[in-house]
């Protein structure tokens, strides 16, 4: 079955992961025997579900299927969802008012605070009382609707998927804090049997499990996540993981880096992608949108709002599943660890980068158009050593356009460098952003029922070797002013330190690639890093 467990750490990933899961449920749209033409019908035979879901019973005996998923966030962000649901226990509502701490009175009477029920998002009520597929919903409503990544929740989750984390107290400063996400996870783990619980149980379940694929917002949660695939490793899990760092609104070459919390920040996204490059098989890093260019969220084709995880997590959804979803094809021959392999040869740098264009309205300037998500590098198709290109929706001339281009574009359409998968359009369920124009023309923004994508995950290039030499030099001349200080990291200066060698060292094996591959190396100094 070649299962993939999936986790989930922090409100951005899980923006993502409930865009990919909604994704993933449209799949269930096409039932055996069925003659239908959706994107939703035809991605339905293409994809196997036991891949992504497991398999089990809801409380009266029927047969369900949930994804094989752990989510971890702070409470506060969960929003409506509740460990209980509709299969699983119907809800009692039992988080709806939660008793804060109950200080005495000079009475000497206990007095009870109650918090607020969260609010559910009309999408949630269309939900329960209309079928939502059948009824337009506009960018506006959505857009103003939406305050938790529950808000468009499509999908039942299993009770132990459900992990929610105590929240901090206001004047805890966690964002950047690496001490804090360990001792976060300890405690978590102690207190919930995390580990030989909930984890364990879903890698039980599994018969030809193929390893994790996990998505992590790095400020608040990369020690907390590094700190889980730690605790795996000690106890003997050797699972390929594939890890998607989701790096912090710090964009690089960071030399307006001022504030105490952006210095934090930038270093603890150095710490995340030095502990990755030990502990997972492949990372694809993911820069914020604020370092995106103006054109991927408005141009001819779409309006999103860059300023809305909403709509910038649909993009990024849109280009991870299309990216892994060799991974899940029923005539799939690739699994992680294969995959990290393809993307590793030749350099054993256990790093890719996704790149992309959505939506690909047609397959003419394909080169010109792909944006790199892992480095702000200009929009080139910088060569790598091994390439995996997917064309979602390509009509049969745009698929002979492609293989033109492909074997112009560094590798060679029957390389063994580069291997490409064409399958049918993306499917967009209804709580998918509507910010699509319904003509090139037109101002109406619409959300069609599928889209055309293309995705690509490449191995390290020169992007890579920017991006490490950016980090390096940066943590360098922290090491050297003592900024920030241990307190405020949970490291000794000598650890700084030596984070800033295992950078260079990584940078150094990015810059001999780059120089393979016929490309400028960007030598920097290891010495005197820049102020």
């Amino acid at each position: 079955m070649r299962e993939i467990l999936y986790i989930q750490a922090g409100s951005q990933a899980n923006y993502i992961g409930t865009h990919f899961w909604n994704t993933q449920g449209s799949y269930f749209a096409c039932e055996e025997g069925d003659t239908g033409t959706t994107a939703a019908e035809v991605q339905g035979r293409e994809v196997s579900q036991e891949v992504s879901f497991r398999e089990g019973l809801d409380q009266t005996g029927e047969s369900t299927y949930c994804p094989r998923l752990l989510i971890f966030d702070y409470k506060a962000e969960f929003g409506s969802l509740s460990q209980a649901n509709a299969l699983y226990g119907m809800d009692s509502h039992a988080d709806e008012k939660i008793p804060w701490s109950a200080p005495i009175s000079r009475s000497g009477e206990t007095v009870e605070h109650l918090q607020e029920p969260v609010r559910r998002s009309q999408y949630q009520i269309d939900m329960e009382e209309l079928d939502v597929e059948d009824r337009e919903v506009s960018s506006t409503a959505q857009l103003e609707d939406i305050f938790f990544w529950s808000d468009f929740n499509r999908l039942y989750y299993l009770p132990r998927t459900v992990q929610k984390i105590p929240d901090k107290s206001e004047w805890e400063d966690v964002e950047g804090n690496w001490a804090v996400g360990h001792e976060t996870f300890a405690r978590y783990d102690e207190d919930t049997g995390l580990m030989e619980g909930p984890l364990r149980l879903f890698l039980e379940e599994c018969e030809t499990f193929q390893g994790i694929q996990l998505t992590l917002d790095t400020p608040k949660f990369g020690s907390f996540a590094t700190s889980l695939l730690t605790s795996l490793r000690d106890e003997g899990t050797k699972a390929p993981v594939l890890a998607l760092p989701l790096l912090s609104n710090i964009v690089m070459p960071f030399n307006h880096v001022e504030t105490r919390l952006s210095t934090r920040k930038v270093v603890n996204d150095a710490l995340v992608l030095r502990d990755l490059s030990e502990l997972a098989s492949v990372s694809i890093p993911i820069q914020p949108p604020t370092a995106w260019p103006d054109d991927l969220c408005t141009n001819a084709y779409m309006h999103a709002s860059r300023a809305h995880v909403y709509h910038t997590s649909a993009i990024l959804s849109t280009h991870i599943e299309t990216a892994t979803l060799p991974l899940r094809m029923n005539a799939a021959t690739d699994d992680i660890y294969s995959l990290a392999a393809q993307l590793g040869e030749g350099t054993m740098l256990p790093f890719s980068e996704l790149r992309g264009v959505f939506p690909c309205a047609d397959a003419l300037g394909l080169d010109s158009r792909i944006y790199n998500f892992s480095c702000t590098i200009p929009r080139t198709l910088q060569p790598t050593h091994f390439r995996r290109d997917v064309t979602r929706g390509f009509s049969p001339s745009a698929i002979a356009y492609y293989n033109e281009w492909a074997r112009s574009s560094g590798s060679g359409a029957d390389s063994s460098h580069l291997r490409s998968t064409h399958a049918g359009a993306y499917p967009l369920p209804s709580s998918f952003p509507a910010f699509f124009f319904s003509s090139p023309t037109a101002d109406v923004l619409t959300r069609p029922r599928s889209a055309t994508v293309f995705s690509a995950l490449g191995g390290a290039s020169r992007g890579t070797s920017a991006l490490l030499g950016a980090y390096a030099r940066f943590v360098g001349g922290c090491a050297r002013r003592g900024v920030p200080t241990p307190l405020e990291l949970g490291l000794e200066r000598d650890d700084v330190t030596e984070l800033a060698a295992d950078l260079w060292a990584l940078y150094d094996r990015a810059s001999e690639l780059g120089a393979e591959d016929g490309g400028d190396t960007d030598t920097e100094s290891h010495g005197e890093d820049e102020e």
